[in-house]
C-alpha cells in the first residue's frame, strides 16, 4: 500500500482498472479506484513509544505501519494478534469552483465490531488544488502546478480520467482528492465483547499516518468489507 501521506511527485502514473462518475458539461469530474486488497497478518511488534507495528502477512511479507500521535480510538494491538486488513485508495479530481476556498486535507480513525470482533479504520484525504500548465490529448497527459509551486505530470490510464482531461483547458484550475484507508478486524478466536450500547465511534484527527508496504498480496476478504471511502465531487 502506498502512503497515507501523500508528497509531492514529480510524475504520477495512473495506472488503474476502476472507474466511476463519468463528467458532466456542467460539473466536469471523475473519480477512480486506485486499489481495493485485502490480506491476512500476524501482529509481530508493536511499539509505542515509535507508534510503529510491525506486521506479517500470510506470504510471509514484512508491513510496517507508523502513525502519528493523533491517530487514536482504534483497538489496541498485541503481540499475536491476527489481522484481516483491507487498503482502499481512490482518486478524485473535479474543476474547481470559482472563489472556493483551497481543500483541505484530513485524517479520520473510528473504530467498533464486526460480528463481535473489534475493528478500526484509519482513512486519510490527501486534497490539493492544481492549475492545468499543459495538455496532450493523444497521450492522455496534463502537467499542472500546485499551490506550493510544485510541478506534476499526470498520464491518465482510464476512461474516466481520459473523459476527464478532454473538457479542461490550459489555465483551469483542479481540485484533487487521494483517499487511502486501512481497516482492520482483529480475529483472535478470544476478543473483547462490543459495548452493551453498540456504539460505533468516528473521532477525526489532524495528524499524518503512513504506511510503509511489503508487495500487497491477496486473501480472503475481511468479515465485515468496508466501501471506499468518498472523493471529490461524490
Amino acid at each position: 500500500m502506498s502512503s497515507l501521506v501523500t508528497g509531492s511527485v514529480a510524475v504520477c502514473t495512473l495506472a488503474v482498472a476502476g472507474l466511476a462518475a463519468a463528467p458532466s458539461a456542467a460539473h466536469a469530474q471523475a473519480s477512480v479506484l486506485l486499489k481495493n486488497q485485502t490480506a491476512t497478518a500476524v501482529v509481530e511488534t508493536v511499539d509505542r513509544d515509535a507508534r510503529e507495528v510491525l506486521l506479517r502477512e500470510g506470504n510471509g511479507h514484512l508491513i510496517t505501519v507508523e502513525y502519528g500521535s493523533a491517530v487514536r480510538d482504534l483497538p489496541h494491538l498485541h503481540e499475536g494478534d491476527h489481522l484481516k486488513i483491507r487498503f482502499v485508495e481512490t482518486l478524485g479530481a473535479q474543476m474547481a469552483p470559482p472563489d472556493s476556498p483551497l481543500p483541505e486535507s484530513t485524517l479520520t480513525t473510528a473504530r467498533g465490531y464486526a460480528h463481535g470482533h473489534p475493528r478500526g479504520v484509519i482513512a486519510a484525504f490527501n486534497r490539493e488544488r492544481g492549475t492545468i500548465k499543459a495538455i496532450d490529448l493523444k497521450t492522455h497527459t496534463a502537467s499542472f502546478v500546485t499551490d506550493d509551486g510544485a510541478l506534476h505530470v499526470a498520464v491518465l490510464r482510464t476512461q474516466a480520467m481520459q473523459d476527464f482531461l478532454a473538457t479542461l483547458k490550459i489555465g483551469d484550475v483542479v481540485d484533487i482528492t487521494r483517499a487511502e484507508s486501512i481497516s482492520y478486524v482483529i480475529t483472535n478466536e478470544n476478543v473483547p465483547q462490543p459495548p452493551t450500547n453498540g456504539q460505533q465511534l468516528a473521532v477525526p484527527a489532524g495528524d499524518s499516518v503512513a504506511a510503509t508496504p511489503a508487495p500487497a498480496t491477496q486473501a480472503a476478504p475481511p468479515a465485515a468489507p468496508l466501501e471506499a471511502p468518498p472523493v471529490a465531487g461524490q
